[in-house]
């Protein structure tokens, strides 16, 4: 090889030992997707149960040392956002700041689809994500127990929509009604689920790195609604092509100023895919990929 890519932290390993197998001298680079010691560290902060707390803190100071150690070893390091190489950055401790090859954001294919056709009586909040991944289950989960019921008290023929695998258990516990909750798993596809949504959700308190779902909420034509965390890293603008809000009470209004006007709905989310097609189509970002390996 002349050059191995680890794709994201839990790769890197794996490259290192090809360098050390083979005789021949080679690049290696690192694309991280994450800061992945911020992780753990806020869920630690958003978390009730004091033993986690501890647990997720320390998992969170081991992570930052072996995150700064590990990108020292690659000769290019490649991030997806500006706010996770400075996090990292913060980590180094003696250590020297890590290698930064610039910054490539995860993109979209706005020509490989045209935007999902909603149903004007849509009235699903959809949630899509794999919900093993314990941001995603921490987060919808604060939806549902916090934010939802608000939301369903004044619009009475409402669903939450949630689809990913290995959903929670702790979700079908919260005693919403059945008619009103629909937790899909993994779904095969998401076309028609997506026809019905009145709102994309993306209630995060926790993650690293860019999250893929407002990409792809955006690439579907879809009104957003999400958390700081959860829009962290991406280009937006609040208000024009996606909706801010980080409290309960932010949040339930926010969703429910799309439910009550359609017409905000439909033009939040065509700001969104004409956004999506001007600032992160992967034809013009990943020429970046160029100067790497060129």
């Amino acid at each position: 090889f002349d050059a191995v890519h680890a794709d994201q932290l839990w790769m890197a390993p794996y490259a290192r030992l090809v360098r050390e197998l083979q005789m021949k001298p080679l690049q290696l680079v690192l694309d991280q997707h994450n800061a992945v010691f911020t992780i753990p560290e806020r869920m630690a902060g958003a978390g009730r149960n004091p033993l986690k707390h501890a647990l997720l803190t320390l998992e969170a100071q081991k992570l930052a040392r072996y995150e700064v150690e590990t990108c020292h070893h690659f000769d290019h390091v490649t991030w997806v956002t500006a706010e996770d190489y400075q996090a990292v950055a913060t980590q180094a401790n003696g250590h020297g700041a890590p290698p930064n090859d610039g910054i490539i954001p995860i993109c979209g294919d706005v020509a490989e689809s045209a935007p999902i056709v909603r149903k004007a009586t849509a009235r699903r909040l959809t949630f899509v994500g794999g919900l093993h991944y314990p941001p995603n289950a921490q987060g919808i989960c604060w939806f549902a127990e916090q934010i939802f019921p608000q939301i369903l008290a004044t619009v009475p023929d409402v669903v939450l929509t949630v689809i990913g695998k290995q959903p929670p258990a702790q979700l079908r516990a919260l005693g919403i009604p059945t008619q009103h909750l629909d937790v899909v798993g993994f779904a095969e596809t998401l076309d028609t689920y997506l026809a019905e949504t009145a709102v994309f959700l993306v209630p995060l308190l926790a993650g690293g790195g860019m999250r893929v779902k407002i990409i792809d909420g955006w690439k579907w034509g879809m009104p957003i609604v999400s958390t700081t965390i959860g829009a962290e890293g991406i280009i937006t603008k609040p208000g024009e092509n996606i909706l801010i809000a980080d409290t309960p009470v932010a949040f339930a209004d926010a969703v429910l100023s799309l439910l009550q006007s359609p017409r905000r709905a439909a033009t939040l989310a065509t700001n969104g895919r004409r956004w999506l097609e001007e600032q992160y189509d992967w034809r013009r970002v990943y020429q970046q990929w160029e100067t790497i390996y060129g």
